[in-house]
């Protein structure tokens, strides 16, 4: 078994060295046998308390008073420390460094570690900044004469895990299995998670499969996962099956569980479903929580039940749950998209007064708003005045502004923004081409629209079916049926198939 692991980590060891770490200096000790004993008898106390809410710098004190202690504490004891302080709610950087230096001190006072201790301190090392160093230290245990166990591997394959290395750690978990190490319910949650979190859900929902037949009961986590997975891809159905599974198997969704399964009803349109999935939460007596409201909220929005909307951000302030900037902004995108801007500059006032800073997106939602409008000069404001409130604006802002300019005639002043864009060699991506190629088939340059479309494949980027749409409906509109014909069959020779509104 310890060739076998050696063979997995050597790659990965190999190329990371253990950080040299600056030991952590302990006090000079008593002088007094008596001050020993009293130190060990306070320790005792200290330790039989809640540690909970010890501090770091209490914590050190402690492992100062107890390594000075005649005779020694037990091995139970410091590790329980270490356990404490490994869980803290410090800085962890600094606590995990703590951790791995007071190990080391411990050995070095004579303390011999068990494998839960080591473990412990390569949990701290796999959280860390530098998580490979882990891989080290598992090497320096297998010479201490320890065997890894489940947790060990866990805590390794979350390193891979958290730095969305799937192969990597797909490739670790199946050497765990071969050498004989049984994983448990983290371990496949960490993976599944893992696939979940980088769109393999097929290969997720596959493990999970397993985990069954290998005998390792799913928990809350595992199915939150899960349903997160199927719910971001559009799966909502899948998703809404392992709810109920759930519940037939009395393992109790939580919060987690519904918010994403409410939130993936609401982007398909059916805002219904997600609203009888919010009074069966209700009558589970699980909280909403703020992402539960936002979903319901931007629901009510994208169905135009602005009033009903409304309702909902009072009844969650009554509830004590406090709305956030995406409350607001997704309110303020409802009524701007409803053409009743006022009534967003009203919510922008309330949401101001409250605390809540605007972001980009919330001054993009009004440039847009303001556009709709008819009110272009007011959106440009707008633009103007988000570099110097902290919210400066990004590409997405860019193409909202560009697209309101040419929706109300003004496609010089876009067009000089879109040079302006150029010029800084910003992100100008092909949404913004074929927003600038719209604007201009739709005043009559549709020359120039060609010219600029032409260009884009000297950028290094490709006309997407939307770009040659709208190019073919401006030649479509001169008159130029041959220049139409040839760009349609131009397209359908890059592999694009025509939608309703060319073919």
């Amino acid at each position: 078994m310890r060739r076998s692991i050696a063979f997995v980590c050597a790659s990965i060891a190999k190329r990371f060295l253990l950080l040299h770490r600056h030991p952590l200096h302990i006090r000079a000790p008593p002088s007094s046998t008596l001050c020993g004993l009293r130190a060990f008898s306070n320790h005792r106390e200290t330790l039989r308390s809640d540690l909970r809410n010890l501090h770091l710098n209490e914590a050190l004190d402690l492992f100062t008073r107890m390594s000075h202690s005649r005779p020694l504490p037990s091995l139970g004891d410091f590790t329980r420390l270490l356990s404490a302080i490994a869980t803290m709610d410090e800085e962890e950087e600094e606590r995990y460094d703590v951790v791995i230096s007071l190990f080391d001190q411990m050995r070095r006072i004579g303390v011999s570690p068990l494998l839960y201790t080591c473990n412990i301190v390569i949990n701290c090392l796999c959280q860390s900044s530098q998580p490979y160093t882990a891989f080290a230290f598992l090497g320096k245990m297998m010479k201490l004469g320890f065997e890894p166990d489940v947790f060990t591997f866990t805590s390794l394959l979350s390193v891979f895990c958290n730095r969305n290395r799937v192969d990597d750690a797909v490739a670790l978990f199946v050497k765990i299995v071969e050498i004989g190490c049984r994983p448990n319910v983290v371990t496949y949650t960490s993976l599944v998670h893992c696939l979940c979190k980088n769109r393999h859900v097929d290969h997720a929902v596959e493990l999970f499969k397993q985990m069954e037949t290998d005998g390792v009961r799913a928990n809350v986590v595992t199915y939150n996962s899960l349903v997160t997975g199927l719910c971001d891809c559009g799966r909502w159905g899948d998703a809404a099956l392992l709810l109920r599974d759930m519940m037939e198997r009395r393992i109790g969704p939580n919060v987690i569980t519904f918010t994403a399964l409410i939130d993936a009803f609401v982007k398909a349109g059916k805002v219904l479903d997600a609203l009888e999935l919010y009074e069966v939460m209700r009558e589970m007596s699980i909280e909403p929580n703020v992402f539960t409201y936002n979903s319901l909220i931007n629901g009510f929005c994208m169905c135009g039940c602005l009033d009903d909307a409304m309702r909902m951000l009072y009844w969650m302030e009554s509830k004590g749950c406090l709305p956030n900037i995406v409350t607001y902004t997704t309110l303020i995108h409802g009524f701007c998209k409803s053409r009743r801007v006022e009534d967003g500059v009203r919510l922008f006032n309330e949401m101001s007064l409250k605390g809540l800073a605007a972001n980009t997106v919330t001054y993009t939602v009004f440039i847009q708003g303001y556009c709709l409008v008819g009110k272009p000069n007011v959106a440009q404001e707008v633009f103007n005045q988000m570099g110097s409130r902290n919210a400066p604006p990004d590409i997405r802002t860019y193409n909202v502004l560009l697209d309101g300019l040419c929706y109300n005639g003004k496609v010089e002043k876009a067009l000089m923004i879109f040079e302006y864009m150029c010029k800084r060699e910003m992100d100008v991506s092909i949404v913004t081409y074929t927003i600038v190629i719209q604007g201009m088939c739709k005043v009559g340059k549709v020359e120039d629209a060609f010219d600029l479309f032409c260009s884009i494949f000297s950028k290094g980027m490709k006309p997407n079916v939307v770009t040659y749409t709208t190019m073919i409906t401006g030649f479509c509109r001169r008159g130029l049926i041959h220049e139409a014909d040839a760009l349609f069959r131009k397209m359908k020779e890059d592999g694009f198939l025509p939608n309703e509104r060319v073919s």
